[in-house]
């Protein structure tokens, strides 16, 4: 599997089948989400706990523009519908990851909500 398909695996799969974009992490991934003002999650156990609590109940629509794979980097943008508690988000986003011996060692996502969630 080369490094696009990695990155596509984990985003296509999550909040679908967590077991699946799980499998593509190395267990002691970093991810932060910059502008958030939170510390990195590491580790594939406590990012799995922080996006079961934290996260959406589910992936509505999910608009991939762009992914762009150089050496070790791949770099995904688009959309995303979640729905959470009954209320439908969108939220654009910019995810960059790093692979390490196979797998995404660390994922840094920028992300931006849709100004319609204010409705």
């Amino acid at each position: 599997m080369n490094n696009k398909q990695l990155a596509k695996q984990f985003f296509e799969n999550l909040f679908v089948n967590n077991d699946k974009a799980y499998e593509v992490l190395a267990d002691d991934v970093r991810v932060n989400w910059p502008g958030f003002g939170m510390d990195d999650i590491v580790g594939k156990d406590n990012l799995r706990k922080f996006l079961d609590n934290s996260g959406p109940d589910r992936v509505l629509n999910l608009n991939i523009h762009n992914v762009v794979g150089e050496g070790d980097t791949v770099i995904a943008d688009g959309s995303i519908i979640t729905e959470k508690d009954g209320k439908e988000e969108t939220s654009h986003f910019a995810d960059v990851y790093k692979i390490k011996d196979g797998k995404i060692g660390s994922l840094s996502s920028y992300m931006v909500f849709d100004k319609s969630n204010e409705k």
